[in-house]
């Protein structure tokens, strides 16, 4: 298994609701009714995130640092975050198979 921890933007508050993405990762957000739900939503998010990247053979992009992230001026941040996924390794059952001739 191999850890992977990215950067994450929580938005939001107790009234409207919370919402989390991955400046790192387009596409990759999460929402929970609380801050709490929407952080731990947001761990499966990237999980399944990555996992479709690898399925699809596409590299994984490195994390930035989470002091590195610029605030987005039009949503104010309730927190940052640091969000974990481990994830197994590549299978060797699912490499081709080297022949001798290779």
């Amino acid at each position: 298994m191999t850890l992977h921890v990215y950067p994450a933007i929580l938005e939001g508050d107790s009234d409207a609701g919370f919402s989390v993405y991955f400046p790192d990762l387009d596409g990759c957000v999460s929402a929970g009714d609380s801050a709490s739900e929407a952080a731990l939503n947001a761990q499966e998010a990237l999980a399944l995130h990555l996992e479709g990247l690898m399925e699809e053979g596409l590299s994984v992009p490195p994390a930035s640092d989470l002091s590195a992230i610029k605030p987005a001026p039009d949503a104010p941040e309730a927190a940052r975050l640091l969000v974990t996924a481990y994830l197994p390794d590549p299978s060797p059952l699912n490499q081709p198979e080297r022949t001798h001739a290779e």
